[in-house]
């Protein structure tokens, strides 16, 4: 059972990681899942229709709003709690309840990804959903990749 949750939460990660298709940029050149240099591609690799287009398309972009808020909330939380350790003497209490606002708010990031993820995740057929997860799955593999370089390269 232990080896289902953590095989399905290896799976969302990779899902979550592989999310926001279209609007967010990557580095080396834009490019995108799987190599592939901008959404015409990723249109023609998942096989989209133009009506599964505009929705992504509406998606990110009330997805995009929704972030400013919310990012603007985590750090204008993290503004009051930097005015909170300028005081003198503050609390404990004080101190713990401004940190748990700020994971509160990032939480609301998370979940507001997760959903996004999810919304454009239920608009592709059987067929889509299984090459984006294939997508999703070689992304995951690269970013260990690079992780275990990075983590070789710095103890060597």
């Amino acid at each position: 059972m232990r080896h289902k949750k953590i095989f399905f939460a290896t799976l969302l990660t990779a899902f979550l990681i592989s999310g926001n298709i279209f609007s967010q940029g990557f580095p080396g050149g834009d490019k995108g899942m799987n190599g592939m240099r901008n959404k015409d591609q990723i249109k023609e690799k998942l096989n989209l229709s133009d009506e599964q287009v505009g929705k992504v398309e509406a998606l990110q972009l009330s997805h995009r709003k929704e972030m400013i808020n919310l990012k603007a909330d985590v750090e204008l939380k993290e503004v009051e709690l930097a005015e909170l350790k300028s005081t003198i003497n503050f609390s404990r209490d004080a101190y713990l309840n401004k940190v748990k606002e700020i994971v509160a708010a990032k939480d609301k990031i998370a979940i507001a990804q997760a959903n996004h993820r999810m919304d454009i995740y239920q608009l592709l057929d059987d067929n889509q959903k299984k090459e984006c997860n294939k997508m999703s799955t070689m992304m995951h593999d690269r970013k260990h990749q690079m992780m275990r370089k990075m983590r070789d390269k710095d103890f060597n």
